[in-house]
């Protein structure tokens, strides 16, 4: 097949113009490369936007880091995740792990010197249980904001919860006391039986002889911390044995099984509240705390020659059962100049309650010597029969000697008297001289002579017979008085009625008896009548006696009649 022709070449018109070719500025891309374009601008964007939306990295320093994994575990604040573990690696020292946290922007307000950090798992301490809600999301790292002044980007971790956060309003408070005596971390502090705040923690003194205990009270039981208050120990059950008797004080079950302190202002609430780290002696029991509020004590000394047995310090002094003080310290005491060994107990009296406060006990430089003067003793008294605790018992003894106070370092001391039991020993003690210096011997030998004598009257042949006469004597009386019996049985209804008829005629005795003592009793009628009448009967005697003397010296007088 014969190949066509090509076209002719088209002739353009004479009157159009030649075509003229311009090129453009901008190279002119295929559409292909727009979409890397726009990849590129969109990771830029999202690269800036991560960027600004990091916030600061921090390093935070833990003992171990058991369920901490990089990229999983969250960091929160109040349940909000603020951000995320970055990375976990081991100090250089391999002492502690360091964990790197990526926090979200604006986390900077977080990151102050005090702020702390802790991993959240499930614990089981004395405060409960807690974070149960990690065995289902696992655990996570939670911030505790400081007060400010940061920001700071390395902190060391707690091993353990906070049990206080910034954001509870309370104060801290630091006690003193020689031993822990129970009380633990998170164990409670209570005011008066109501729970108010908790022990932070404690420390062992510069010293090593003290223990440093940290405590917090929540807003607004703080204020009823003053600087006249007084902690103490109120762990487990207080029991006291002492002279008082048993006695059982509990707090709570919660002391009872982890521990507490207490305090209380014991009535001077008009002191001012303490400031915040104010420093307090923690006392080992509430009654030592109220003793302590005591402002001022008398010092005064007690010498025992004898045992002391039961008495301690802390053991009352008491005048008339009522406490007045207590004892401070017991201890040995020996005169050279005797060879003697006396136990000298130091005694704390309050003089509030022994009445020597105010202007009767500033009348005199030392007021125990008006007492000790007008007869105040001491002597040693059982408080407990069952415990066999003892206590020192002041009594005032009318008729003692008025004696001056003895002074030994400078402190009074009372004079003694012995116990009841000394002085029971010592009337046993004389009781048995005075029967030591009887002649027992002599006495011994006249009762053995008597009952030598006893003896020889027993067997004497004389006592026999005068026993068989007796017994002889004794059979004739039984056998005449059966006789007797036997003789007047038949009278005896005879006797029955001379024995009636006696009866009636000593009653109709009686009978006129009481009439003639109306007749001529005393008080009677015929008796005054009988009395008037002797009365005049003896006027009339001594007229008739004068008339007849008188005519024994006048016998004229019949014929005459009686000259004027």
């Amino acid at each position: 097949m014969a190949a066509r022709p090509p076209f002719p070449p088209e002739t353009p018109p004479a009157d159009v113009p030649e075509p003229e070719v311009r090129r453009s500025p901008w190279p002119r891309l295929p559409v292909l490369w727009l979409i890397p374009l726009v990849a590129g601008l969109v990771s830029a964007w999202l690269v800036w936007t991560t960027w600004a939306e990091q916030g600061p990295v921090v390093s935070v320093r833990f003992r171990t880091a058991e369920g901490v994994e990089p990229g999983k575990t969250p960091v929160r604040f109040r349940e909000v995740d603020v951000g995320t573990v970055k990375r976990v690696r081991i100090s250089d020292d391999l002492k502690s792990v360091i964990v790197t946290l990526q926090l979200v922007a604006g986390a900077e307000r977080l990151l102050a010197p005090d702020t702390r950090f802790w991993v959240v798992r499930p614990r089981i301490g004395i405060g409960g249980v807690s974070g149960l809600g990690t065995l289902i999301s696992g655990p996570y790292i939670a911030v505790d904001p400081g007060s400010g002044g940061g920001p700071v980007y390395a902190f060391t971790g707690l091993e353990e919860p906070p049990l206080i956060r910034s954001d509870v309003p309370g104060t801290r408070f630091e006690l003193e006391a020689t031993r822990l005596s129970g009380v633990d971390r998170g164990s409670p502090v209570s005011f008066r039986g109501i729970e108010v705040g908790q022990v932070l923690g404690y420390e062992l003194a510069e010293d090593g002889r003290r223990v440093r205990i940290f405590v917090f009270v929540r807003a607004p039981y703080d204020r009823l911390v003053r600087t006249t208050t007084r902690f103490w120990n109120a762990s487990g059950a207080e029991i006291d044995a002492g002279p008082e008797g048993f006695g059982i004080r509990l707090e709570s079950v919660q002391t009872l099984l982890v521990g507490g302190i207490a305090f209380d202002s014991f009535g001077s609430a008009q002191a001012e509240p303490a400031a915040g780290g104010a420093r307090f002696v923690l006392y080992e029991s509430e009654q030592a705390a109220r003793e302590s509020t005591v402002a001022e004590r008398l010092r005064a000394r007690v010498n025992f020659a004898g045992s002391v047995r039961g008495l301690r310090p802390g053991s009352p002094v008491e005048l008339q059962g009522i406490r007045v003080g207590r004892v401070a310290e017991v201890r040995l005491h020996v005169r050279p100049e005797s060879a003697q060994v006396l136990v000298t107990a130091v005694l704390e009296i309050d003089p509030g309650r022994f009445g020597l406060s105010g202007p009767a006990g500033a009348e005199a430089a030392d007021p125990l010597a008006r007492l000790v003067a007008r007869g105040l003793h001491a002597r040693l008294a059982t408080g407990n029969l069952l415990t066999a605790e003892a206590l020192v018992e002041l009594v005032f003894v009318p008729d003692a000697v008025p004696a001056e106070v003895a002074r030994e370092d400078g402190e009074p001391v009372i004079p003694t008297l012995p116990t009841q039991l000394e002085a029971l020993t010592g009337s046993l003690a004389a009781l048995l001289e005075r029967l030591s210096a009887l002649p027992l011997e002599r006495l011994v030998a006249d009762m053995s002579d008597a009952a030598r004598g006893v003896g020889e009257l027993a067997r004497s042949p004389d006592l026999a017979a005068t026993l068989a006469a007796a017994r002889s004597a004794a059979e004739d009386l039984a056998e005449t008085v059966r006789t007797l019996r036997r003789d007047l049985a038949p009278v005896a209804p005879a006797l029955s009625d001379v024995a009636r008829r006696a009866a009636d005629a000593a009653e109709r005795a009686g009978r006129a008896f009481a009439a003639l003592e109306q007749l001529v009793g005393p008080g009677s009628r015929t008796r005054e009548d009988v009395v008037e009448l002797v009365r005049e009967l003896r006027a009339a005697a001594r007229s008739i006696r004068l008339f007849a003397e008188y005519l024994e010296r006048n016998p004229q007088a019949l014929i005459r009649g009686r000259s004027p």
